[in-house]
C-alpha cells in the first residue's frame, strides 16, 4: 500500500500516478499486476503477482523520475524533453540505454555536447546520478547511449520502465509491504 505525501492528494494527481505506476509495471513485461485507487485515504494499493525483486518494485513505485541532464551544474534537458527510450541487450556484458529526444531540443542539444566537449553529462534520476560520460562528440540527432559495465541488464530495464511512464506529480511511502 502506497501513501501519497501529501496524504490529502487530490484525486486527479492520485489518478494520473497511478496511469504512470500501470505504465512502468507494463514496461518491465509484468502480466499479473493490478492498482487499486482509494481516494478517501489518498492511497494506491498495488499487487503484483509476477516474480520481481522487491528492490526493483520499491523503485518503480517510489522513484518520482525527475530527470536531469547536466554539464557544468548547467541543466540541459528533462523528462520532459525525452520522446523514447529503449534497451539494447545485444552485447550481454554492457546493456545499453538508449534515449532519444524530442526534435524541438535536438539543436540545443548538438550546441550544447559541441560546447561541452571532453567534459562529463552527468544523468540523474532525482538527483542521483546514473552514469557522467565524457562527451566525445557533439550529438546531433537528439540520440544517446548509456552504456558501460556499471549497468546490469535489470538495472538498465528499470531505467526504461521508469522513463518510459513518465514522472510521478506526487510523492509516495509505502505503508504496507506484504
Amino acid at each position: 500500500t502506497l501513501q501519497s505525501v501529501p496524504k490529502n492528494a487530490s484525486v486527479k494527481l492520485l489518478s494520473d500516478s497511478k496511469e504512470i505506476l500501470l505504465r512502468r509495471l507494463a514496461a518491465l513485461n509484468l502480466r499479473d499486476f493490478q492498482i487499486t485507487q482509494n481516494d478517501v485515504k489518498s492511497e494506491l494499493v498495488v499487487t503484483v503477482g509476477d516474480d520481481i525483486s522487491r528492490e526493483t518494485l520499491s523503485d518503480l513505485l517510489l522513484i518520482r523520475g525527475y530527470m536531469s541532464f547536466k554539464t557544468d551544474s548547467i541543466l540541459l534537458l528533462t523528462e520532459q524533453d525525452i520522446q523514447a527510450a529503449h534497451a539494447d541487450y545485444s552485447t550481454p556484458a554492457y546493456p545499453t540505454l538508449y534515449i532519444t529526444f524530442k526534435e524541438n531540443v535536438w539543436k540545443s542539444l548538438e550546441e550544447a555536447t559541441d560546447r561541452n566537449r571532453n567534459k562529463p553529462i552527468t544523468f540523474a534520476i532525482d538527483n542521483k546520478v546514473y552514469a557522467s560520460p565524457v562527451i566525445s562528440d557533439k550529438i546531433t540527432h537528439g540520440k544517446i547511449s548509456l552504456t558501460g559495465s556499471r549497468f546490469s541488464k535489470a538495472e538498465v530495464r528499470k531505467l526504461v520502465a521508469i522513463i518510459s511512464g513518465g514522472a510521478l506529480p506526487l510523492k509516495f511511502e509505502v505503508l504496507d509491504n506484504k
